[in-house]
């Protein structure tokens, strides 16, 4: 009887469990539609159309970053041999699915349960930041996946002890630092790792890992070179952008804007919870490192360096988030193992209703940011008053219909020309045929463009069709434009973005004749070091 009542019990628990995996692989499925759909249905925002304009220019590195963003969009867009918001994304929707894969894979390496790698897949791709941006086309999905695949070589390392591991891990590394300088972090973070771990230590006195190293350091070597090749441009605008405010009162608080950033796109409850389950990892582990645990640690590692970085200089709020997956799938595992084992009250917390609230704080806001990119929800007094402070309508609207109304004004001798690189990329993808677009300001801040076309000799003479955000007015004590290398500036109709009837921006368009890039003051080439700006 009591053997009866056992196997009932056991195979009641085992359709539970199916049950709920299946309702994770809907959910999963569900992720995976909506990305596809974001991915044809959006408009490319600046940033991924900057991307796309590398992928047209492909050089071994660039002005900002590494270039495997660039080389991807240019290898589907040639494949698919159109430049649209889709054949851009492809790519990184392909890595959000390889992405999820290796969150599966890697969890269930190193925990042998399927249910909880499942868990962990599905709570990856249920982040606001991961489920939003999954398929941009960003430095940081490419990053994501190489940083996955090192991770999925340690796991795999650490389950079958073989060495040979260390190459794969070495390969990941550099395609990291391919995908965007932070993946530099890879290479300490592997080393902290058979540091740490007793098990392991030994394997740093061997040549595999140094070889692992050196592949590495090959895959990022054209970097290097390019940045031998520009004076350093990018360590230059890297110092720059992460300088931050001299104001320790200004510091504290860009610290604790970029954590409650971090809140926002991790989503508060998901956060709370790796935060505890983290701590309690670390507690648990102290004094004996347990490998599984070391290396889910140390590779989220990102997360509390840029934490502490963001107190002491300027950090982006995604410059973190290539360590997320590790620490979310060591925090589901400690936190399922607690609620088993009932071993603290405290993970009684992490119940279905604390489930329920965290599905509610990632759906709602997605959905928030959606509808507002979508139809606008804000009013439109609020709006206009807001402009670029809210980045989700300055940045999804209106960009496309000026495209189109820029290529109705160009005549077949015009060049198009911007104030800022961001409008020149955005100009470049969407007025019809995709004609390149100069960047053309007085300013001493260098970009990408000044890589391209360091001089403006070769516009004199020439009428240029000028795109700006702001009026193009004669110089004066406070600014400095382009309009007196013009011979005559001619002013053409405003472009509006309109918001609900009214209108929120203003889009200035001039032509410009007879430019003269050297009189009344010389224009270019602009220095690529930040120390002259």
């Amino acid at each position: 009887m009591t053997a009866s009542i056992e196997k009932t019990v056991a195979a009641l628990s085992r359709l539970k469990s199916d049950w709920q995996a299946a309702v994770l692989l809907v959910l999963l499925a569900a992720v995976f539609v909506f990305r596809f759909f974001l991915s044809e249905w959006a408009n490319l925002i600046p940033d991924e159309c900057s991307y796309w304009a590398w992928s047209r220019q492909l050089d071994w590195s660039y002005f900002d970053n590494s270039g495997m963003v660039a080389y991807l969009i240019r290898l589907s867009t040639e494949l698919l041999d159109r430049h649209t918001p889709f054949s851009v994304r492809l790519p990184f929707l392909v890595l959000s699915a390889l992405n999820t894969y290796l969150v599966y894979r890697i969890s269930f390496l190193l925990f042998r349960n399927r249910f909880h790698a499942l868990v962990s897949a599905v709570a990856f791709n249920l982040t606001p930041a991961f489920l939003l941006g999954g398929s941009a086309a960003m430095h940081d999905n490419s990053l994501m996946f190489f940083w996955m695949v090192a991770l999925w070589a340690a796991a795999r390392f650490i389950r079958s002890g073989q060495t040979d591991w260390f190459y794969v891990m070495g390969a990941a590394a550099g395609l990291s630092i391919q995908s965007k300088y932070t993946g530099v972090l890879l290479l300490p973070s592997l080393f902290i790792f058979l540091l740490l771990t007793k098990r392991y230590r030994g394997e740093l006195l061997t040549r595999k890992p140094w070889l692992g190293a050196l592949i590495a350091a090959g895959l990022a070597l054209p970097i290097i070179l390019w940045n031998i090749e520009h004076d350093w441009a990018s360590l230059h605008h890297i110092f720059y952008i992460g300088s931050g405010s001299v104001s320790v009162d200004r510091r504290i608080l860009d610290g604790l804007g970029y954590h409650g950033a971090q809140l926002a796109l991790v989503s508060p409850l998901i956060y709370i919870a790796m935060a505890v389950a983290t701590a309690s990892a670390l507690f648990s582990s102290w004094k004996n490192p347990k490998p599984e645990y070391t290396v889910l640690l140390v590779f989220g590692l990102p997360v509390v360096l840029f934490g502490l970085l963001a107190f002491r200089g300027h950090v982006e709020a995604n410059w973190a988030f290539m360590g997320y997956p590790s620490i979310l799938i060591l925090s589901i595992e400690i936190i399922s193992r607690g609620r088993a084992a009932a071993s603290h009250r405290v993970w009684r917390w992490f119940g279905p209703r604390f489930q329920k609230w965290a599905m509610i704080f990632v759906v709602v806001p997605v959905a928030v940011v959606l509808l507002h990119a979508w139809i606008g929800i804000l009013p439109a007094s609020l709006e206009a008053r807001l402009g670029k402070a809210d980045r989700i309508v300055w940045e999804t609207w209106g960009w496309d219909d000026l495209g189109k109304h820029v290529g109705s004004l160009i005549t077949p001798n015009d060049v198009i020309a911007a104030d800022s690189y961001q409008l020149c990329a955005l100009l470049e993808f969407n007025i019809p045929g995709n004609p390149k677009v100069r960047y053309l300001a007085p300013w001493n801040r260098p970009t990408q463009f000044d890589i391209w076309n360091p001089s403006f000799d070769d516009l004199t003479a020439r009428h240029i069709l000028y795109v700006s955000t702001r009026p193009l007015q004669p110089s004066s004590s406070i600014l400095t434009t382009v309009f007196e290398n013009f011979s005559k500036v001619e002013p053409l109709p405003v472009y509006r973005v309109m918001y609900h009837g009214v209108a929120i921006r203003d889009i200035y368009l001039y032509v410009g004749h007879d430019f003269n890039p050297v009189t009344p003051r010389r224009l270019g080439p602009r220095s690529l070091r930040y120390t002259d700006y």
